[in-house]
């Protein structure tokens, strides 16, 4: 391979600094001169505890190729520990040996590239390396990026959320004040009915992107406690039941007579029955039907969210509690909503360490049912 073709597959090592931690003088000496031809700027280590202590000094890299085989320790095992200084730096692992369990191993610890030591010493023809190389650059690359996006998204879910919580909130006291005067004809307090109506659907469009701005961040914090089941649901379905009634909706609430306690974050699960209940209410036609069950069975609650409503498409099920997902079709064309409730479900329910899905046969009239499964306290433990 001659100069020119090779500085073209390799030329995004211009300028990169870049440490080579390897035992092996051959490979180091092979890689130096390798890169250098690039235009990097390489340094070398020989054992694991040197590399970490250049990053300890405060040398940065902008690529680093680790041994898998260390003499004072592992390459998976300086690995972890780079990555807990330092997240900018793309990690390619050398090994000497094809391990696909390794290479996963490392990819789970912060790797970007794996590389065998064999093809790059017997190669004459280094475009394959270069490649590699310039592969785990973008993929951290890439991979910082799209960390920075969700952070930027995340923080400005919760300003807008923010933001509008108050003005909607005044507009709600407004309305329930003017509700209140006498004498009002039909038309004004119809009206009024509507705007406190959409300010309702404001707010609750509000609430659900502060809890997406916090989930899509990773910051869904529990305030864990004991609490009673039963109160939980009872509460949340009093609640839906002005919403039922309005819809001339039947709603059936099935509650055990003995109490079933969990150590949970009430607020976080009194907020899943609310969305499951909203979902049903929402798909379910005028004059239908809809239940709401809890029992215990082997150490679990079970609770249960049952419609009559439109049903959902096997095909549908899937992606029922991803991002955004909104059920198509003609029947459900008027629903609002952002289609985040029930991916705020899944995500609380699995804080808890529960399980949630849905079952629907997708015929109109036979519903949707959501099942979700939570851990009980053990008799005389103490919170898990």
């Amino acid at each position: 391979m001659d100069r020119d073709s090779e500085a073209g597959v390799g030329g995004m090592l211009d300028q990169k600094r870049v440490l080579i931690v390897d035992d092996s003088f051959s490979i180091r000496h092979l890689m130096r001169n390798l890169l250098a031809r690039q235009g990097a700027h390489p340094d070398e280590a020989s054992t694991g505890q040197e590399a970490l202590d250049r990053l300890d000094a405060g040398q940065r890299y902008d690529l680093i190729l680790l041994d898998l085989l260390l003499p004072d320790m592992s390459g998976l095992q300086v690995l972890q520990r780079i990555r807990e200084r330092d997240r900018e730096s793309a990690v390619v692992i050398l090994t000497a040996f094809a391990d696909i369990k390794t290479a996963l191993e490392a990819v789970r610890h912060g790797a970007d590239g794996y590389l065998q030591k064999q093809e790059v010493a017997v190669s004459s023809d280094y475009s394959q390396l270069f490649y590699a190389l310039e592969q785990a650059w973008q993929h951290r690359i890439g991979l910082l990026a799209q960390e920075q996006l969700d952070k930027v998204k995340g923080e400005f879910y919760s300003m807008v959320a923010h933001d509008l919580r108050n003005p909607v909130g005044q507009i709600l006291g407004i309305t329930e004040l003017l509700l209140e005067m006498e004498p009002l004809t039909p038309a004004q307090r119809e009206l009024l009915s509507l705007a406190q109506t959409a300010a309702h659907r404001l707010l609750e469009l509000a609430n659900d992107y502060l809890d997406f701005a916090q989930i899509d961040s990773g910051y869904l914090r529990l305030d864990l406690g004991p609490a009673e089941l039963g109160e939980i649901v009872r509460s949340s379905a009093a609640l839906a039941e002005v919403q039922t009634r309005a819809k001339r909706q039947t709603l059936h609430l099935e509650l055990p007579s003995a109490p079933i306690r969990a150590w949970v974050d009430a607020r976080r699960i009194g907020q899943v029955v609310d969305n499951l209940l909203s979902n049903a209410i929402k798909y379910t036609p005028e004059g239908g039907q809809i239940w709401v069950r809890l029992r215990e069975e082997a150490g679990e609650a079970i609770l249960q969210v049952a419609d009559t409503g439109f049903g959902i498409p096997a095909e549908q099920i899937p992606s029922l509690f991803s991002k955004y997902h909104r059920v198509p079709g003609e029947a459900t064309r008027g629903v609002h909503g952002a289609g985040l409730g029930l991916l705020i479900v899944k995500e609380i329910v699995q804080a808890h360490g529960g399980r949630v899905w849905a079952e629907s046969e997708g015929i109109p009239g036979k519903g949707t049912t959501f099942t979700v499964v939570l851990p009980l306290i053990q008799e005389g433990s103490q919170n898990p």
